[in-house]
Order: structure tokens, then C-alpha cells, then sequence
């Protein structure tokens, strides 16, 4: 117990002064470089620093989704190094102290981390992807961005605009294109503006399209189905709406419609499911590739460890900077080969559970042949 703690002791600071500092070092570049927007930022909402703390402590979490795997292998390294230059290493293998009980904490904490990583991605990740919308560019969330064209594969409603704002989940100068089966009103309906708004007790999730000036009499007719399903609700039935306004029901989230990566980095995988599942949605190979390494992080995470640690103390043992740097190389490679298959995925050259999966049949058996001479 003894020898855990003190690894353990020694891993978790330098895992925090390896997070710290990479953290730090991005951010305060960032912070620089972006320093006039958030002067300019800081006199509605508060301060300076008021505007600094909330938009680099939501990075700062988005930070450790992206390094945690890779700082806990670094912290281990770091750990266990520090016994091997102080022959603290040397000392607990002539005493019998076996390999495999030395690097037990170290793979134990890779693992906690890894864990603490999987419930960020689940749990906390999801609640707060609405602030990784807004760059440093757009804090308010009010800057217009071009609009893309995009389906909605459930009623072939094709949603097009000039521009559209985050903040207010509004599309500027909205034209939405009919298909045949719902050009009882012509081929397209314009507007001024449209708002995306959740489904509630008066009406499902949709848009609401203010100012509308084609059809001209978009008031008196009556709403558009799609078999029993209502498609585009008037003021004629719907009497919550106001003159010259329609509703177009579309299960497409405001974030979904505009293309945010944002919605399948930071969802959950419950709601990457339910995406797949949508009709309206039309996701591509990258959402349920998404789905497959959520799985599969948590043990890409313990074959990295795996891969380094017998670098420290394992029976082939090397001095501190060529064990460092052979870590180096191994973590390039390690990332080359699972960015290479998802590449695979995205081009569609693999499917994407093959491609998610099939780093860790390559790299777990690797990671368990050079962790073998640990257990003897």
C-alpha cells in the first residue's frame, strides 16, 4: 500500500502539472491572440475576467476530453521515471517487489482516468455544448453565419436562408422549397425570419416562420399534411400563431439544421443513437463512427498505457530520455493508426464500426504482448 501511494501521489502531480501547463499554454496563446473581442465582450457581461473564466472553463473540460488519455500516459511515464533517476526503481526490484506490482497503480490511475473521461464525454459534455458554439468571434451567439441548404429526409422539406445565429437559433430571409406532394401552396414558402423552438404543449418541434410573404395569404389556408402527419400548421387551426406567421414541424434541432459539428462531438451516445434513428436527420458515416468510439476509447485508453509503461519497467529497461522519447514515437503512431481508420470511415472505404474497432484489434494485442513481461 505503501509503494501505491506514493506512485499514485507522484502520477496525479504530474498528471495535474501536465494538464495544467498544456492547458495554460493553449489558452493563454488563444487568449491573446482573441484579446479585443473580449474587451469588447467584457462590458455586457461583466468583466474581463467574468468573460475569461466562463469561456475557457467550459474549454478547459472540452480540454481534458481531448488529452486525458494522453496526459495519464505522460503522468505515468513521469512517475515512474522519477524512480528509475533516483535507482528508487532498482532498489524495489532487488528488494522483490515484482514489475507488475510496480506499475499497478500507474495502470490503475490510467484507468480511473479513463473512466472519469467516459462519464465527461456522457454526462457533462452534453449539458454544455451550447457554449462551444460561440467562438471568441461571436460571444453573444448573435453573428450571422452563412446558411447551407439542408434537408429534412422525413418531409423533403428543403430549408434554405441567407444566414443563421446561434444565439437566438434564428435563420435570416428563410426560403423553405415543397416538395410535389406539399405544393398545395406553391413550390416554396419565404419569410423574413425563422426560429427554431422545441416541441411543447401547443405545438412539436419546428420552425416558426415570422413575416411571411409567399404564399400571401398564408393566414386563411389550411395547414399541410403528409399523410396524418402535419407538416406546416396556418393561423386558420393553430390560433397561437400570429398574422403572417406558419409553423413548419421538423424533428432537425436548430444545430443539426445548420451542420454544427458541435451536436455529435458533445452529445451523448444515447442522443448519437437517437440521431441515427431520426428520419429527418440523414446522418453520414461520421455520427454512427462517433457511436462505435465511444465505446472503444476507454480501451484505447488502457492499450496506450499499456504500450509506454513496460518502456519504464519492463525487463529491457532504458535510460529516462530514450524511454521518453521511444513514448513519443509510440503515441504518434498510435494516433496516426486510429485517425488513419476513421479517415477510412469518412471516405467510406470502411464501415464505420470496422473502422472504430479496428484500431484496438491491431493495437490491444500489441499493447498485451509488451505489457507480457511485466506479469513474470
Amino acid at each position: 500500500m505503501l509503494i501505491d501511494r506514493y506512485i499514485t501521489r507522484a502520477q496525479l502531480q504530474a498528471f495535474l502539472i501536465v494538464f495544467v501547463s498544456l492547458a495554460g499554454l493553449t489558452f493563454v496563446v488563444d487568449a491573446f491572440t482573441n484579446m479585443e473581442e473580449f474587451i469588447a465582450h467584457s462590458a455586457e457581461a461583466g468583466g474581463l475576467w467574468r468573460v475569461l473564466g466562463a469561456y475557457y472553463g467550459y474549454r478547459l473540460i472540452s480540454f481534458f476530453d481531448a488529452t486525458s488519455g494522453v496526459i495519464a500516459l505522460a503522468s505515468a511515464m513521469f512517475a515512474l521515471s522519477w524512480l528509475e533517476r533516483h535507482n528508487e526503481l532498482t532498489a524495489l526490484l532487488a528488494a522483490g517487489v515484482t514489475r507488475w506490482r510496480i506499475a499497478r497503480p500507474a495502470i490503475f490511475f490510467a484507468a480511473v482516468v479513463a473512466l472519469i473521461a467516459m462519464a465527461n464525454r456522457e454526462v457533462v459534455l452534453p449539458k454544455i455544448r451550447h457554449a462551444f458554439a460561440r467562438n471568441a468571434q461571436d460571444l453573444s451567439g448573435e453573428a450571422a453565419r452563412p446558411f447551407d441548404a439542408r434537408y429534412d429526409h422525413a418531409t423533403e422539406v428543403l430549408f434554405r436562408g441567407r444566414t443563421a445565429q446561434a444565439g437566438p437559433c434564428r435563420i435570416d430571409t428563410p426560403s423553405l422549397l415543397l416538395p410535389p406532394t406539399l405544393a398545395d401552396y406553391g413550390p416554396q414558402i419565404d419569410a423574413a425570419e425563422a426560429f427554431w423552438r422545441p416541441a411543447d404543449e401547443q405545438h412539436p418541434a419546428g420552425y416558426l416562420l415570422c413575416g411571411v410573404r409567399e404564399p400571401v395569404d398564408i393566414d386563411r389556408l389550411q395547414p399541410l399534411l403528409a399523410g396524418d402527419r402535419p407538416v406546416v400548421l396556418t393561423r386558420s387551426t393553430a390560433g397561437w400563431l400570429e398574422p403572417s406567421q406558419c409553423f413548419v414541424v421538423s424533428d432537425l434541432s436548430f444545430e443539426q439544421l445548420i451542420g454544427s459539428a458541435n451536436w455529435s462531438q458533445y452529445s451523448s451516445t444515447g442522443e448519437l443513437v437517437r440521431a441515427i434513428a431520426n428520419p429527418s436527420l440523414g446522418v453520414a458515416a461520421d455520427v454512427p463512427l462517433r457511436v462505435h468510439t465511444r465505446f472503444v476509447a476507454p480501451l484505447l485508453d488502457m492499450s496506450l498505457a499499456l504500450l509506454g509503461i513496460p518502456l519504464v519497467v519492463g525487463p529491457n529497461r532504458r535510460g529516462v530520455f530514450v524511454a521518453v522519447g521511444l513514448c513519443v514515437a509510440m503515441t504518434v503512431l498510435f494516433f496516426v493508426a486510429v485517425l488513419g481508420c476513421h479517415g477510412l470511415a469518412t471516405g467510406y472505404v470502411l464501415s464505420p464500426s470496422v473502422a472504430a474497432w479496428l484500431p484496438l484489434l491491431l493495437l490491444g494485442p500489441l499493447a498485451a504482448w509488451r505489457a507480457q513481461p511485466m506479469w513474470q
